[in-house]
């Protein structure tokens, strides 16, 4: 009969915690950039832009449609032969071996961020009334200064519930970099129980701690709309 270990999985807890800055590096430095592009792409194609409103609509179907783990092994491979396709060529003495994995990683996570974000600011944008869009554009108000003004404050309170869970769904499918050989938080834990095959320990460790980074963010998410809607009256 098995019998669960509690000291292990304490100790496993401890290593899963150790690893949380990997984790969250993982997931918020491709939420920042995906925020920022992805706003930017989805004013391109609010504005309808020709060609590249295309082009960035292709981007999101295709990226979107593919798994986070396809995405890392082909962003993986392709990158390492490249890149020494690449170095060999112009006879440099660095390899992709010298290239941190964790790099790589964040890299693709940031293409699936900006992809999904793209369309939640989209959506976001186009909830805003268009009568005050128009009021705006008659004052003879820039574009720039349309986003600045009027449409990113009023977008803001519907996009910010949304971005939390993208947020909590990019620190889930960070747990998918083990696949390129990056140690994160399950990981570690992982690899701590494949010396006594204690993995249910391990696994419900991990568990708890990606339990508790989600249910901050979602909490931190409620108190942030909530403050933004009484900012602005809502």
């Amino acid at each position: 009969m098995y019998q669960f270990d509690f000291s292990f999985f304490v100790s496993e807890l401890q290593v899963a915690f150790t690893y949380i800055p990997v984790t969250l590096l993982l997931a918020c430095v491709p939420m920042v950039v995906g925020l920022v592009i992805g706003g930017l792409l989805a004013a391109v194609r609010v504005q309808h832009v020709p060609i590249a409103s295309q082009l960035i609509a292709l981007f999101v179907l295709l990226v979107r449609s593919l798994p986070i783990i396809l995405l890392l092994l082909v962003s993986y491979y392709g990158f390492t032969g490249g890149f020494d396709a690449l170095t060999s060529m112009l006879d440099l003495s660095i390899n992709s071996a010298q290239v941190p994995i964790l790099i790589i990683a964040i890299v693709v996570l940031c293409i699936i961020a900006i992809a999904f974000l793209t369309e939640t600011m989209r959506a976001a944008f186009q909830s805003v009334d268009t009568g005050q869009i128009e009021a705006a554009r008659s004052e003879g108000m820039t574009v720039g200064s349309l986003y600045r003004r009027v449409i990113v404050p009023q977008a803001l309170p519907m996009a910010i519930p949304i971005l939390g869970n993208v947020l909590i769904g990019l620190i889930q499918g960070s747990a998918l970099v083990y696949i390129i050989g990056v140690v994160d938080l399950l990981n570690a834990t992982k690899i701590q129980a494949n010396i006594n095959y204690r993995y249910i320990e391990a696994y419900l460790a991990a568990a708890l701690v990606y339990w508790f980074l989600c249910f901050l963010i979602e909490k931190a998410s409620d108190l942030l709309s909530q403050r933004v809607n009484r900012s602005i009256g809502w």
